[in-house]
């Protein structure tokens, strides 16, 4: 018998030739199924990635201010730090002993800085070219290598002259 074969064998055969896409099409869904979800940066573990200050101390010399820090935790993951200083006097720009601080001078240590030295967890910062004669109060602020944490804020120390 010649001729087109039956309707049935038609859809048959048509059907054949549709698996593979078919086929492929599931594979393509499944797979971007699959890669959906949440997704997110991973994030610090506050017990693991944070430090505090221990103790922190300040002497004078020459002009200078130096500040030695003892750190606790994670104490690997200290950035940068920002020395806030408030003179305390009776000239213009001073501040007042029982007034809130407020810091007349801010200075920036970053990674590498040659003010700034670092010994295991112990933090040395000098700041200089500040009047012998004057009182000086002075904050410390540390960041963490991981900007989603805290700043880590000294306690005010008062530096008399000596």
């Amino acid at each position: 018998m010649t001729g087109t074969p039956p309707s049935s064998q038609r859809i048959f055969d048509r059907f054949q030739a549709a698996r593979p896409i078919a086929a492929l099409l599931l594979a393509v869904l499944v797979l971007g199924l699959a890669s959906c979800g949440k997704r997110e940066w991973p994030a610090p573990k506050l017990s693991e990635d944070r430090f505090r200050l221990r103790t922190m101390t300040v002497q004078r010399g020459q002009g200078c201010l130096i500040i030695d820090c003892e750190l606790a935790g994670a104490w690997d993951n200290l950035d940068s730090v920002r020395l806030h200083i408030e003179a305390i006097g009776s000239e213009p720009g001073d501040g007042c002993p029982t007034c809130p601080f407020v810091p007349r001078i801010s200075r920036f240590y970053g990674p590498g800085a040659p003010e700034m030295r670092r010994d295991m967890n112990r933090l040395i910062i000098t700041a200089c070219d500040l009047d012998p004669r004057k009182t000086y109060r002075v904050q410390l602020v540390a960041n963490n290598v991981y900007p989603a944490l805290d700043l880590v804020i000294s306690d005010l120390v008062i530096s008399a002259p000596q």
